[in-house]
């Protein structure tokens, strides 16, 4: 069941690894003349930069060494998949692919890095310390931003449709160290959206013949009736205590830099605010009323859900992905229970009348990809890179290939076609795009399209995109509290870490500790002890990152 859930995330989400390991490479010094000669021609005008990209990129065949993740278990070797052929036979240039798998990737990143035999492109993995480190220590290719300015016009034209994108893709010195996955929908560059949060069960509460409760008061009658009527456990918080209805009370609990917020540009600590007193009084006292999972500590989402929602367990779910949204468990086989309906809902009302927020990722300019000092012709790199951000890559990392695997509709979009869809043979559309478009196999190699995952989704649910759907109810509160993950730490403030890790600690301990109802410290005594252990240190660090990130 966990292999089926897994597989499921991967076909929406993007996943990305960080990894460890450094070392200096021997082809820094091979490469310095190279990144002097890009800079030198750039700057005095002898080489001005393209306006728009020509096939084939080289009039001879030429090749390059393409490290990436991959998840597809269908095609062996990357060119036999019917896109990267024609995307060779489009630019001229033969790839030497070395697919990792996601789970390898941490260690084979570190082993890749440490033999100095680095492949031309490296894509997608955090480098440790952040890209600049990767330059210093001669791995990443010195003067990336000169390459993307010169050889890479599509890749700044989508940057250019985005103010948001464009900042997430540079540092702070002002420059691109690196390229990046893009999201968006087919032709535009945009968040994926807030792709988690609460959801009910629609089908039990019309059995119980409520109407959908829009207050924190009424949920709680709900829930209340929801227990009367042998729902066992209505509500579910997540392990540590927190819920995505915190935000009725304007704390977030489901941020990646868990427990900082923004209060319009300013830095603050959700669970040291006066709010979040609020929120944990009320989840006491629903606790002691036997309205919350008892087990909800060690509740895991991904294997604990289906066998809730099959048993009609609980009404009411602190944190559902898009993906599982609608009647998905059911249309996916993860359960029998074909009546099972999650419906997404914005956090509601603490008090009638008060306007919703949301606290969650809404990242354009997504996972690094680098071209590295090991490569002898980067210009070339950067040409086949921009390839991946025109319409024609994109469509073939998606989508395969036109007239077999997609067409291109009413509105101008790639639609999938029956062999994807309704494939003769009962093969999942997963498998059959595997063979088709790189992409299919979890790479999100150049543009990200997330309305190529929306359009399977939709196929699989019967037309109605309850993916879609969720996504814009999580997204449409105005106000997002949410800490860009594109800061960045200098060498100093990321010594910081370790009072991070231990405030996240005490704040664990006690949001569980004082809603089941423990023994715990006066909560002004709690706060206290934040800062006493370095909260405001904290706060101001990230602020200091903040405001460079808005500097961009």
């Amino acid at each position: 069941m966990k292999k089926k859930i897994l597989a499921i995330i991967m076909t929406a989400t993007m996943v990305m690894s960080c990894v460890a390991g450094c070392g200096k490479s021997e082809a820094d010094a091979q490469n310095g003349d190279q990144a002097a000669k890009t800079e030198s021609t750039a700057s005095t005008g002898e080489e001005l930069p393209l306006k728009e990209l020509t096939l084939p990129l080289c009039e001879e065949k030429q090749e390059l060494t393409v490290w990436l993740c991959y998840s597809g278990t269908v095609m062996k070797d990357l060119n036999e998949i019917e896109g990267v052929k024609k995307m060779e036979e489009l630019t001229n240039v033969h790839i030497n692919w070395i697919p990792i798998n996601q789970d390898d990737a941490v260690q084979k990143f570190g082993v890749l890095i440490s033999s100095g035999d680095l492949p031309d492109i490296i894509y997608p993995v955090s480098y440790p310390g952040g890209e600049e480190s990767g330059v210093e220590e001669g791995i990443i290719y010195p003067d990336m931003d000169t390459l993307i300015e010169n050889y890479m016009p599509n890749y700044k034209a989508l940057l250019a449709t985005s103010d948001e994108a464009r900042r997430e893709a540079t540092a702070d010195s002002g420059k691109r160290i690196v390229c990046r996955t893009i999201v968006g929908q087919d032709k535009t560059a945009e968040s994926e959206g807030t792709y988690q949060g609460l959801a009910y069960r629609a089908d039990l509460l019309e059995e119980l013949g409520l109407d959908v409760p829009t207050t924190i008061d009424e949920w709680h009658d709900a829930l209340v009736k929801a227990k009367e009527a042998g729902i066992a456990t209505p509500f579910v918080l997540d392990n540590d205590g927190g819920s995505a209805l915190a935000l009725s009370w304007g704390v977030g609990t489901q941020n990646l830099k868990e427990f900082l917020q923004l209060e319009g540009d300013k830095i603050v600590c959700g669970p040291a605010k006066d709010s979040w007193k609020g929120y944990l009084d009320t989840m006491k006292q629903w606790y002691s009323e036997g309205l919350i999972n008892p087990n909800f500590t060690t509740f895991h989402y991904y294997l604990d859900t289906p066998a809730s929602v099959q048993n009609n367990d609980t009404l009411l779910y602190s944190m559902v992905l898009s993906a599982f949204t609608g009647n998905s468990y059911s249309n996916y086989h993860m359960v029998d229970n074909d009546k099972e309906f999650l419906q997404p809902i914005v956090a509601p009302a603490l008090n009638p009348g008060d306007e919703p927020v949301q606290l969650g990722d809404r990242k354009i300019a997504k996972g690094p990809i680098f071209i590295s000092t090991s490569c002898k012709n980067p210009e070339l790199a950067a040409k086949w890179l921009d390839f991946q951000y025109t319409e024609e890559g994109q469509y073939l990392n998606w989508y395969g290939i036109e007239g077999e695997t997609y067409t291109i509709g009413e509105d101008g979009t790639p639609q999938y076609t029956d062999l994807v869809l309704h494939n003769p043979d009962g093969l999942p559309a997963t498998d059959v795009l595997q063979k088709y478009a790189l992409n299919q196999g979890s790479s999100f190699l150049g543009k990200h399209d997330i309305s190529a995952s929306w359009k399977l989704s939709a196929a699989t649910a019967g037309d109605t995109n309850y993916e879609l759907e969720a996504v814009k109810i999580w997204s449409s509160p105005e106000t997002n509290m949410s800490i860009s993950e594109s800061l960045t730490l200098t060498a100093e403030e990321s010594k910081i870490q370790t009072k991070f890790t231990d405030i996240q600690t005490m704040i664990d301990e006690y949001t569980i500790n004082y809603i089941t109802g423990q023994d715990v410290k006066p909560y002004e005594e709690y706060v206290n002890d934040l800062y006493a252990f370095g909260l405001q240190e904290v706060i101001d660090t990230y602020q200091a990152a903040y405001d460079r990130y808005l500097q961009r």
